[in-house]
């Protein structure tokens, strides 16, 4: 008995199929669990560490101080014309829609710009901005550490006519960590307050459950 063409193709197709079925179930059997199930792309980035910085009153501040806290970390200098300010800005906004919240949250500024972002010029930069926060700065050394833990970009543009007229090109992500100083998310400096509020209250969220 001869097969009809049409016949011939349902046949290849459902050989075809099995096949495939049979190569995922093999490769399903043979890779690790972890590999299989889906995984969060944040909280595991070997990202921070420990540090100590001198904050806009001159006094030193030890991370050890904040566990217990949530950390929000952002890396900038007070001479940044929009991209500094912005990202302040939104982090201002989320810490006033947390509300009591925001008392289980630490706002941290860290400078890239050590040489001008004194301690006494971050008292007056930090005005502009939600009175939690605590703005630190370091000798360059320091700095360079801190910077190095957070894998933060950072690097003086050409001078102006001045040598305290310049630019610093740097990264400029929002960092999360949670109460034990770990990386748990990061996010756009241009993240809207509304959007970074509710992914801060999904950890504080959790972390009551």
């Amino acid at each position: 008995m001869k097969i009809k063409p049409y016949h011939r193709y349902i046949l290849m197709f459902a050989l075809t199929s099995l096949a495939c079925v049979s190569i995922i179930l093999y490769q399903l059997k043979n890779t690790p669990i972890s590999y299989v199930q889906d995984k969060p792309s944040s909280g595991e980035a070997e990202l921070g560490g420990p540090f100590v910085l001198t904050d806009q009153y001159g006094e030193k501040r030890d991370s050890q101080e904040f566990k217990g806290k949530f950390m929000l970390i952002y890396f900038g200098y007070s001479f940044c014309p929009d991209i500094c300010p912005t990202g302040l800005q939104n982090i201002t906004g989320a810490l006033n829609l947390l509300k009591r919240d925001r008392e289980q949250i630490v706002p941290i500024f860290v400078t890239v710009d050590p040489k001008r972002d004194t301690s006494d010029h971050l008292k007056i930069y930090a005005s502009n901005f939600h009175p939690n926060f605590i703005m630190l700065t370091g000798t360059e050394d320091e700095i360079k550490v801190i910077s190095k833990l957070y894998k933060v970009y950072a690097a003086k543009s050409d001078e102006g006519p001045s040598s305290s007229d310049y630019l610093i090109d740097h990264s400029t992500l929002i960092y999360l960590m949670d109460q034990n100083g770990k990386f748990l998310e990061y996010f756009p400096h241009s993240t809207p307050p509304e959007k970074l509020s509710w992914a801060i209250l999904k950890y504080l969220i959790h972390k009551q459950e």
